[in-house]
This record gives structure tokens, C-alpha cells and sequence, in this order.
């Protein structure tokens, strides 16, 4: 078997198989693990019988998944570490920070750890070396952006009150390049700051126990909720024939004594990440005697009654030993078991409140058998009361739910692909299954309800949106998605959803994920195939509760690897790029192209006109006034027409002209009122000159007029 962890591991307690490798296989496999994410992979052996030692696997790690070409090249040093004693505290605990690493492959920290020499080194032993077997790895942060850590232990060891220590932080990159020989170490001391007895972790919230499937009795299977004690220790697990929900008296007796207390201790807090409760195997338990303490470890018995508790332990070890939560189950022989659980009694079912109409809610007790494995839920528009091939009801469940189901359960579809519509009433059933794969299927209590249409379409519109979502290329081909943590005390966690365009609904998006306790993500190739950094992308974080998703989202734009590196502004530069770019449609453009070209139009006209006006007034002012024409108007020539033929006009003599002004002098001359005549100032003309006419008038030839009397009334229209 081949198990992986996120975080570093003595044991594989808990612990689901990555990979199962049959020995005829060989001794190589590959795994598909998170690229980016540091893990520690453990080996065991399992014989025929299916026996593996859990407590004692082969441990492997870090190791760093990672694709692209080795740089070789290590994170800078770390800058600002700082350790002090953790403050109010039971003691044994020191708090460790720095700054964030700049390097862009930044992978995790970890923190070296020694004990002092006993001869004092100084407050801080600068650009010291790590490499030597002095210095133990007290713990690894697999996130780059987190500043700070708590350690408690040293090679397994708890840190001792008044003793000081060394400590000093690194950075790994992918491919685990960093710098030993140049290490910061500080000198701090652990201290207990509390009086009296201190704090005690509080109690387990819940704890369940089944039968083990697949076995001849001799094993249980134990499902509790995790501590969140920040001084956690360790967890310790019993079984007994009788009830011990106090076990002060045992503890008193025996204390965490493997060999008489048949107890398990495990010291994860939780098993991954996102905070699941835990589940493990136990074999052994106490039997006989008339009080706890008279009891003896044994093999667990088939068809025995057991009880179990689980105590949480802090590092102090301070423990809760009374009123502890307790279970109860029956180990059961599933190569003999024959016998079907008891099916249901009642079970409701009921309209989704504030919702479009389209489900149903089912809820039901859970079966008390001890072998429980599944429930299957069959539903239809019709009413039944048995399932299967050849019954009344559906051959085929509609959900199948784990032993420890959350409920209620939603149901949107039913027999046939039918969906739920509004005032269509629906029959439901749950059958249930035992490990051995028992079920009754025939008179099934059942139950009927009808949805209804609260004309709401979003059906988680009452959560807040996500607030203060931040996108940026993590190490060239990877999406970081950071978020602010929502204040609405009911959201249980978040859903990041993707696409390659913009959208305003979760439904038209790719779902990548779904995390309850962080507020980042990480998007790889790994968990997104389509991911390619040559492309833009818009990503979304939704919240849910335990019933609703918020589906209406406000997608953020993430620019193709090297334009835009980040959108740390808040989204709202990227928002409003989003708003410019709607409005650079065909029809837009068209429009504006349009408006733009009459406008074109106007001023031409406008500029014809005003030109056209300006000449035509000119023009007919001195065609009034002169009976002259402007040959300048135009900036094309009309070419002048053919010199007509003329007739030889008889030249005068000198003597004549002058008689003709001298009668025409006092005529122009006359003033009837006896005072100087007004002379409007007129303009200077340039009469245009015919040579060939003076040619002709000049000619000796031309033949003499006769002389006569000169007519001078055209002075009078002259002036």
C-alpha cells in the first residue's frame, strides 16, 4: 500500500490508500498528486490475510510533484525571522515568524531546530549552517504566503519548559533547491505563562462506531470530530463491554498504558485538509470485570456489545475524563451474516422552502444496526412500497447515501429522469443496506409531499458575495485564487468555478473546487486539464451553507500569463474593462460610424453655404452698382468666347473731342443749390483694354466721319 499526506506523518492511521500495488507489479507505479504541493508518501506491507502494520510504514518526504526545467538556483535568505516564547500559553510551545519569500517557486518553509550547547551563543548566531545532525526539521509550512508557525516538539519530543533552543527558517523551491549554509538562528527560550493547571481541551463533538465490513468480527470502525485545540497533543481512542463515559477511575488506575488500557492513540489533529472528521479501525477493547479497572485488553468478539469514547489530550496533558461523548455497536461476522437491518420507520419529506419549486427535501432517523453500509433512496410520481425488479416501485435508487449521510437530502430528480416541477406530488422510500449487502425491499415505509414555487430563482441569493477576490500566475502555469473569508457565521465553505469567458452564473462555468477552511486555491492542470497560460481566463468564488450555493457570481478576468501578472487592485480595473469592452458590439459601432459621417456632412454643408452666400452678394452688389464682372470667383478659367468681327468705327480728330467735353463740362459742373457736391469715395477700376480695337480706332485708314452736331444727353444717365 501506498499512502500520501500533506503533512508530515509517523503513522497511516487514518489514512486512505493513494495506490495498491500487487507484488506481481513490480516496485514502480506513478501517482497523480497536486504539481506544487509538498507530500510525504508512506509504504507498507499487507499479507495474505490483509494484515499491514499501520504504526511502523516507510516514510518518504517532502516531495514536490513539478514539471518544467531545474533552475537550480535556491530562495534567498529569509528576511526579519523572529522567535519568542508563545505568549499565555500552558508552556512548551515557541512562536516562530518571518517575512513572505520573494521567490517566484516558493514551495514551503521549514524550521530547523536544535538545543542550546549550554554555554551562551548569543541572542542570534548569524549566516550559520544547518546541514550537521545537530539541527532537526521541527516542521514544514507547505503554504509560502503564511508568516508564521508554532513548534512544540523536537524529534517527537515535546520542547521543555526553561530550556533554550535555536531556531532558524528556510525556503524550498519545486525542485527542493535551498541554501543550508546560510541560516539566521535565533535564541528562545519556551516559558509557561498560566497558573494552576491551565486550560483543558474541550471534549470530542461527536463519535460514532460501526462494524468493520468484510470481516469475521473482530474489528470496529470509530468516526469522531476534530479538536481545535491550538496546543493539541493527541488523540486516544478506548472500547470496553461496558459503558465509560467517565474513565477517571481507569485513568487513575492504568493511565494511557497500551497493555492495559487496549486504547489507540493517534497524534494527527485532523487527516486532511479540509478539516474532515476522522475515521479508523481499532481491534482490541476491554473486557470483563466488574468496573473498568478490572477488565483485560482482548480481541474484539462478534455479536458484543461495545462502547467507545475518545479523550483529547493537550500538550500540557490537561484532559477531559467525565461526561465524554459515547457510542455503541455490535461487531458482526460479515462472512455468516444473512440478516437484513430493520428498515425505517418514518421518514419526511418536504417542500424546499424559498426556492423555485424544483425539489424536495428528505430527512429520516438513522438505522441503530451496527452494520449499516449505505442508504438508498428510490423516489417517483407515483405511490410504492417496494423496490427492485418486478416491483411496484423503481428498479433503481435516485441517491445512494454513506452510513453517516448528510441530511436532509435534496431531490431534484426522480424514477424515469422525471425532474421535480411545482404542485407534482412525489412518493419517496429508503432502503437499508448492510455490509454484507442485506436490505429489505418490500413494505418500505414511505412518504409524499408536493413542491411549491416561492418564485426565487437563486436560491442562495441570501449569502454575501465573496468579497476582495485577487487572481495571479503562480510559477507561469498555475491560477493562485485568494478571497477574503466571508462573516456570515453559517457559509460553510467555498466553490471556485472557471471558464475561458465571462459569465454571471456558477452554471456556466467549469466547477474546480470546492475548500471549507482556506481562502485560497490553487488551479494546476492537474485539477483543470483545459488551464493554459496563453489564454484569459475568468474565475469565480461562491459561497455555500448546508442547504444553498450563492449561483449569481461577479466573474473577475485573469489576462493571459505575462500581460497582466495579477489584479491585485481588487478587480475593479479588470471590472471596468469588462463594462468598456460590452460596449464595442457590431451595432455600437455601426451607430457611432454613422453619426460620425452625418456629422461629416453637416459641416460640409454648412461651410458650401456660408461660401456660396458670401459670392452671390458680392457678386450682385457690383453688378448693380458697376455692371462689372468679377473674373476672380473662380478657381477654374471659363475660357472667353470667339472675338466677334467688328465694324471700322470712324476715327475723331483731336479738334472734335475736345468740343464734345467742353459742352458736357458745365453740365457736370452744375450746382442748382449752390453748394458743393457729395463725392462718395469710388473704387479704382481697371478697365480691360482691347488692342486690336485701339489698333483699328488709331488706323490712318479708317475713313473720317462727317461732322455734326454732338447729342450730350447721355451725360445725364451717366451722372
Amino acid at each position: 500500500m501506498i499512502y500520501a499526506s500533506t503533512s508530515s506523518m509517523t503513522d497511516v492511521l487514518g489514512l486512505t490508500p493513494a495506490a495498491e500495488v500487487d507484488k506481481t507489479e513490480g516496485n514502480m507505479t506513478v501517482l497523480s498528486l497536486d504539481s506544487g504541493q509538498p507530500y510525504w508518501l508512506a509504504l507498507t506491507c499487507v499479507d495474505e490475510s490483509g494484515q499491514e502494520d499501520l504504526m511502523n510504514p516507510t516514510i518518504i518526504g517532502p516531495v514536490v510533484p513539478t514539471g518544467g526545467l531545474n533552475d537550480n538556483t535556491a530562495p534567498p535568505k529569509m528576511e526579519n525571522v523572529a522567535a519568542i516564547d508563545t505568549p499565555d500559553d500552558d508552556g512548551g510551545r515557541i512562536t516562530v515568524s518571518w517575512d513572505i519569500n520573494p521567490a517566484d517557486d516558493c514551495t514551503f518553509y521549514a524550521v530547523f531546530i536544535r538545543l542550546s550547547s549550554g554555554n551562551f551563543d548569543g541572542e542570534m548566531i548569524p549566516s550559520a549552517s544547518v546541514v550537521n545532525s545537530e539541527y532537526s526539521q521541527a516542521k514544514i509550512i507547505d503554504d509560502c504566503s503564511e508568516t508564521s508557525t508554532t513548534i512544540t516538539s523536537i524529534d517527537g519530543v515535546a520542547l521543555q519548559d526553561g530550556q533554550a533552543y535555536y531556531v532558524g527558517v528556510v525556503a524550498y523551491d519545486d525542485w527542493l533547491n535551498v541554501n543550508l549554509e546560510d541560516v539566521d538562528l535565533l535564541r528562545v527560550t519556551p516559558l509557561r505563562n498560566t497558573a494552576g493547571s491551565g486550560t483543558t481541551p474541550d471534549r470530542v463533538g461527536t463519535v460514532n462506531a460501526f462494524d468493520h465490513p468484510d470481516d469475521d468480527g473482530t474489528a470496529i470502525d470509530v468516526i469522531w470530530s476534530i479538536s481545535d485545540a491550538d496546543d493539541f497533543s493527541h488523540y486516544i481512542v478506548w472500547a470496553a463491554d461496558q459503558p465509560i463515559s467517565d474513565l477517571s477511575v481507569a485513568w487513575a488506575a492504568f493511565g494511557d498504558d497500551e497493555g492495559k488500557c487496549a486504547c489507540l492513540k493517534i497524534n494527527k489533529q485532523w487527516i486532511d485538509e479540509d478539516y474532515n472528521p476522522i475515521e479508523l479501525s481499532i481491534s482490541t477493547a476491554l473486557y470483563g470485570g466488574d468496573s473498568i479497572i478490572d477488565s483485560t485488553p482482548q480481541i474484539i468478539k462478534p455479536d458484543v456489545e461495545l462502547f467507545v469514547v475518545v479523550t483529547v489530550h493537550d500538550l500540557a496533558g490537561n484532559v477531559y475524563l467525565t461526561d465524554l461523548p459515547q457510542a455503541s455497536v455490535t461487531p458482526i461476522n460479515n462472512l455468516q451474516d444473512v440478516t437484513a437491518p430493520a428498515p425505517l420507520d418514518t421518514l419526511e419529506l418536504y417542500d424546499r422552502p424559498n426556492d423555485d419549486g424544483s425539489a424536495l427535501l428528505l430527512d429520516f432517523k438513522l438505522s441503530e444496526e451496527s452494520d449499516v453500509a449505505s442508504y438508498e433512496v428510490y423516489a417517483a410520481t407515483w405511490s410504492f412500497d417496494a423496490v427492485g425488479m418486478g416491483s411496484t416501485g423503481p428498479a433503481t435508487p435516485v441517491a445512494v447515501l454513506s452510513r453517516l449521510p448528510d441530511l436532509p437530502l435534496t431531490i431534484e430528480i426522480v424514477a424515469g429522469d422525471t425532474p421535480v416541477i411545482a404542485g407534482q406530488e412525489i412518493w419517496a422510500v429508503v432502503v437499508v443496506r448492510d455490509t454484507a449487502g442485506n436490505a429489505q425491499e418490500i413494505n418500505l415505509a414511505s412518504a409524499s409531499a408536493q413542491s411549491v414555487d416561492d418564485g426565487v430563482d437563486d436560491l442562495g441569493g441570501y449569502l454575501s458575495e465573496i468579497e476582495d477576490v485577487v487572481l495571479s500566475w503562480n510559477s507561469e502555469k498555475n491560477i493562485l485564487v485568494e478571497w477574503s473569508h466571508s462573516d456570515d457565521s453559517s457559509v460553510r465553505g467555498y466553490r471556485v468555478y472557471i471558464s475561458n469567458s465571462d459569465f454571471s452564473s456558477n452554471a456556466e462555468a467549469d466547477f474546480v473546487a470546492e475548500v471549507k477552511a482556506s481562502n485560497s486555491f490553487l488551479i494546476t492542470p492537474n485539477n483543470y486539464d483545459p488551464l493554459v497560460n496563453t489564454s484569459a481566463w475568468y474565475i469565480a468564488v461562491t459561497p455555500f451553507d448546508d442547504f444553498f450555493e450563492r449561483e449569481e457570481v461577479d466573474a473577475m478576468m485573469l489576462d493571459t500569463f505575462g500581460k497582466d501578472t495579477s489584479n491585485s487592485d481588487g478587480g475593479e480595473e479588470a471590472t471596468n474593462e469588462n463594462e468598456f469592452s460590452s460596449l464595442l458590439t457590431t451595432p455600437n459601432l455601426l451607430a457611432a460610424g454613422l453619426l460620425v459621417i452625418a456629422l461629416l456632412l453637416l459641416v460640409a454643408i454648412v461651410r458650401s453655404r456660408g461660401g456660396q452666400r458670401s459670392r452671390n452678394q458680392t457678386l450682385e452688389l457690383q453688378e448693380a452698382t458697376w455692371g462689372i464682372q468679377n473674373d476672380n470667383w473662380d478657381d477654374v478659367g471659363v475660357p472667353a468666347p470667339p472675338p466677334m468681327a467688328s465694324k471700322a468705327v470712324p476715327a475723331l480728330d483731336s479738334n472734335q473731342g475736345k468740343n464734345i467735353y467742353a459742352a458736357a463740362q458745365p453740365l457736370v459742373n452744375q450746382d442748382p443749390y449752390g453748394r458743393p457736391e457729395y463725392q462718395p469715395a469710388q473704387p479704382v477700376m481697371q478697365p480691360a483694354q482691347n488692342n486690336a480695337l485701339l489698333n483699328d480706332l488709331a488706323g490712318s485708314s479708317s475713313p473720317q466721319l462727317p461732322q455734326a452736331s454732338i447729342d450730350t444727353s447721355f451725360l445725364d444717365d451717366l451722372l
